[in-house]
């Protein structure tokens, strides 16, 4: 091996990326308003668990950290790539989970994959909560996870109809 990759092979990664996140959450956060959220009867480490069992990853390293008005910073953001459009766009969904007295709130929600499509990410174009919503209650049905409660729909985005129609199912 050569001294570059020694000295590549030695660096602390996970630290510099934790590192690099910490700074991320610093300077780019969001104030969110009362998103619909489902109370799971489980604490983080479980909802991670049974999120990664299920092809979820934290790999978007770059991202808004948000606080929820009702529950606070966030602890937890995993998604998982759905589907492919008839447009070739990736959808993901998405779970922000936030930590809470009786259980664990996650907010889930459906749409556009950050990487591909950036700026239509963040215009929420094609966002969907029912979807990301249905998607992820049943990950917690099939894996014993208990929703306690379970907020309204009515207060999420308008449903985009053509949102992550799949040419793939």
């Amino acid at each position: 091996m050569s001294r570059i990759g020694r000295f590549m092979a030695r660096l602390p990664w996970t630290r510099l990326q934790h590192g690099f996140q910490e700074q991320i959450r610093r300077r780019f956060f969001r104030l969110e308003g009362a998103h619909p959220y489902q109370l799971l009867d489980a604490d983080r480490q479980r909802v991670k668990e049974v999120l990664a069992r299920n092809h979820f990853a934290t790999w978007h390293v770059i991202s808004y950290f948000y606080v929820h008005e009702a529950f606070g910073e966030e602890v937890l953001n995993m998604r998982r790539i759905e589907s492919l459009d008839r447009e070739g766009r990736f959808w993901q969904t998405h779970v922000r989970g936030f930590t809470h007295p009786d259980g664990f709130v996650v907010c889930p929600h459906f749409e556009l994959c950050p990487v591909e499509h950036p700026a239509s990410h963040l215009d929420k174009v094609g966002l969907n909560v029912p979807i990301g919503m249905r998607n992820a209650a049943e990950i917690w049905e099939a894996n014993g996870i208990d929703v306690i409660e379970a907020s309204s729909l009515e207060e999420s985005p308008p449903v985009d109809p053509t949102a992550g129609v799949s040419d793939l199912d």
